[in-house]
């Protein structure tokens, strides 16, 4: 009996492409309109609905909760903005919050022929979930903007808006930080009058996950009303990347005649997307076993943890017979590892 020799395997595998919905992909994060506008009623009747909300967090809105600027109005189970009681004068602008555990957004409601009514804007946006500041009321409400990496044309487009209930006239926002007036600039921009905030290109969420900015507001010449008040740009990651081996062609060992269940290696590819979204969720297959004999099964990797196995009987596991393959469509990767075999059988011959 011939004593037992290394077994080698060649072993090159495919990278994973983990595919998501095309609805999946679509789907913006928070309100999908942002500003509404309505005509002034002679009456808000009570319980009559004024217009519906679009709200959606693209995870199923669980423990979704909404909050109106003002104490006369709220959100019904089935998105309707309704009042509650019969109400004339509410103002010109109503703002409407909404969170869940993975979204927080605001949109507004325009009533055009409203009134101005006396008292300052609910402190109700205080709670901003990303805000690393410590709770304080003030006329600036800003709440935290999540933008989809890669999106299409047109740009510039409205991604949110500030709010200042106490702005003195003549005064202007100003918005600053990474990605304004820091590098990489000019991606965002404020209308210094309305406050609404826009993106000026796509996005990489693999470049820069997160943009802190800081919104004031200035008088005519320039110097500091209010603020700085932080403004975070949260961008949502879209399943963008392909998962790759950064290393390869792999080489494993197992030495013939190895009992079913032996480890061969393990194999670990490495994926950009953001961690902790099912985009960056990997799995594994063997795509190619070149030969295909004795069995065309030889091997089997776990789909999760990467590791390669043998599931064959012992006795067919002969290095005399074969030197295995495990390889993908890449033709010019396939010539490498055809050339490691190669030289490695060479060796083998020169040994004996």
């Amino acid at each position: 009996m011939q004593p037992r020799t290394p077994f080698v395997l060649c072993v090159l595998l495919s990278q994973v492409l983990l595919l998501t919905s095309a609805e999946d992909l679509d789907c913006v994060p928070g309100f999908q309109q942002k500003v509404f506008r309505i005509n002034q009623p002679a009456e808000f009747i009570e319980d009559q609905k004024i217009l519906n909300l679009n709200f959606s967090d693209c995870k199923g809105n669980d423990k979704l909760h909404y909050e109106v600027s003002s104490p006369y109005f709220r959100v019904n189970n089935e998105g309707g903005l309704v009042a509650l009681r019969n109400i004339t004068a509410v103002g010109k602008t109503l703002f409407i919050h909404a969170r869940t555990p993975h979204v927080d957004d605001m949109a507004e409601l325009v009533i055009v022929g409203g009134k101005d009514i006396q008292g300052p804007l609910q402190d109700i946006f205080k709670f901003a979930r990303t805000s690393p500041v410590p709770r304080q009321k003030r006329s600036i409400v800003v709440s935290p903007i999540l933008i989809p990496e890669n999106q299409r044309q047109p740009f510039p487009r409205d991604v949110g808006k500030v709010v200042d209930s106490d702005r003195p006239e003549g005064s202007k926002f100003r918005l600053t930080g990474k990605g304004v007036d820091q590098e990489p600039k000019g991606i965002f921009r404020i209308n210094e009058n309305t406050g609404s905030v826009s993106v000026t290109r796509n996005l990489d969420r693999e470049m820069f996950a997160t943009y802190q900015l800081f919104v004031e507001t200035t008088d005519v010449n320039g110097r500091t009303l209010e603020g700085p008040v932080p403004l975070e740009v949260i961008v949502i990651d879209q399943n963008d990347n392909r998962p790759i081996f950064q290393e390869g062609p792999y080489i494993g060992h197992v030495m013939e005649g190895s009992p079913t269940g032996t480890t061969v290696m393990r194999m670990t590819a490495f994926d950009a997307d953001d961690p902790a979204t099912d985009n960056a969720l990997l799995r594994y297959n063997i795509r190619q076993q070149t030969p295909d004999k004795p069995s065309p099964n030889m091997f089997y990797i776990d789909p999760e943890k990467g590791d390669i196995v043998t599931v064959v009987s012992p006795a067919l596991l002969d290095r005399e017979t074969y030197v295995h393959g495990l390889t993908t469509r890449d033709s010019a990767v396939l010539e490498s590892v055809k050339e490691e075999k190669r030289r490695m059988l060479e060796g083998t011959s020169r040994a004996k």
